[in-house]
């Protein structure tokens, strides 16, 4: 009776230190990060104290996913990490992304049968809702009032004009965008849909103030079919609330036209400049270089390798072929692209752990028609074409908060009734 009482009260714990984390995202992602680390810890504990020898298929594939990634990032950590590393950002990335994947899927596994009463339901729209408040307020001063060219939001301690900080900004702005708009999708108060509509109007002006292209892209399509999923059956009232959505791109795109413009012709300038000067020095020039970089150095069969001996192979490429010295501006963090990155550093391995991890988020959301789910794993396939989303604190925890919270809440019998 005490271990069951024990297992309640700290499933409810757990629920709202999530809230708690989803709130933290735009102010500190390090508290996140805290959180689901904490909660891991916390979970594993609860798990030997009430264990359970029969779980539902669906979320120990889910599970089984993020724990092999996690361990496996781990295990090379504690293989190749020494004192006398020269890439130490590189490898700190890997064991943070490794624990919070690894102790989190304790915290699914704990979790998956949890059913938070009525009261709490309240909590989830509350949380959404003062989370994305915070979030614009944001974005939207440090995009008008201090003039940012591309807003940090909270990512490296929102300092304006730091390297990668506007990236990490749009994908973390993207994530908790989602999980906010199932919220009010499923919401039931009167004006739900108003407050839908302005929640993506304004997450999607956060974005274009990052300046990053690929959530540009991403985060309007994945609304779009967040909104046919859920209204398939209802084929005429999907195509006005789609209209209406296509109708709030224009106004962003009317609204941000300058800006817009400026990252599409800063695209045509990279790809002129890569293939008509054989120059990498560029955001997409730097890209392209590292795919080429990445495939080139990767270990032979199964082997794996540090980041030293990749950087080597890179260096030395780069010395032989201008094309590769973008590759080399980026050897102390990532390759950015998710398969090249586990390729170049994991080998074959890397690929498969990797291709594993993105099947179970894909399977678990179909075999369990929570189907608004697919949103997560597109969203870290997409990203992952320029980026890596499994690497660091902030991208992380921004995606683990936002699917947790998502599976709890699409998985409750009162989930219509927020």
């Amino acid at each position: 009776m005490i271990t069951k009482s024990l297992k309640e009260n700290g499933c409810h714990l757990i629920f709202f230190s999530y809230l708690i984390g989803l709130i933290f995202i735009p102010i500190d992602p390090n508290v996140s990060n805290k959180i689901i680390n904490i909660t891991g810890a916390f979970s594993f504990l609860l798990l030997l104290i009430k264990p359970r020898f029969s779980y539902d298929r669906n979320i120990i594939v889910l599970c089984l996913g993020l724990f092999l990634l996690g361990s496996f990032y781990l295990t090379w950590y504690e293989v190749y990490k020494t004192p006398d590393v020269v890439y130490r950002n590189g490898y700190r990335g890997y064991l943070e992304a490794g624990k919070m994947l690894f102790l989190g899927a304790f915290t699914f596994l704990l979790m998956s049968d949890y059913r938070f009463p009525k009261k709490k339901v309240n909590y989830v729209f509350l949380a959404a809702c003062i989370g994305q408040i915070i979030l614009v307020t944001r974005a939207f001063y440090q995009g008008i009032y201090l003039d940012a060219p591309r807003i940090p939001l909270s990512s490296m301690n929102g300092n304006i004009g730091q390297m990668g900080a506007a990236t990490i900004a749009a994908y973390m702005i993207t994530f908790n965008a989602l999980y906010t708009s199932i919220v009010f999708l499923r919401s039931k108060i009167k004006y739900h849909w108003i407050i839908f509509y302005l929640n993506f109007l304004l997450s999607f002006s956060a974005i274009i103030m990052t300046g990053t292209r690929s959530a540009i892209v991403a985060y309007p399509l994945m609304i779009i079919l967040m909104l046919i999923i859920e209204y398939r059956k209802q084929k005429s009232f999907m195509l006005k609330i789609v209209a209406a959505m296509l109708f709030l791109l224009l106004s962003c795109g009317f609204i941000f036209g300058k800006e817009i413009k400026g990252r599409i012709n800063a695209v045509n300038y990279d790809v002129s400049l890569y293939v008509n000067s054989n120059n990498s020095l560029s955001s997409v020039g730097a890209r392209l270089s590292m795919i080429k970089a990445g495939i080139e150095s990767a270990p032979d069969g199964l082997s794996w390798q540090s980041l030293e001996e990749r950087g080597k192979k890179i260096i030395a490429l780069s010395e032989s072929d201008n094309l590769y010295k973008g590759a080399t501006l980026f050897l102390n963090v990532h390759m950015h692209n998710e398969v090249i990155e586990a390729l170049s550093t994991r080998g074959i391995l890397g690929i498969i752990f990797l291709a594993f991890f993105y099947f179970t988020l894909i399977y678990y959301s179909i075999r369990t028609k929570k189907y608004l789910l697919l949103v997560f794993p597109l969203s870290i396939i997409l990203f992952g074409l320029s980026d890596v989303i499994t690497h660091a604190k902030p991208i992380p925890a921004s995606w683990i908060i936002a699917l947790f919270l998502s599976i709890l809440l699409l998985s409750d019998k009162r989930e219509k009734s927020i």
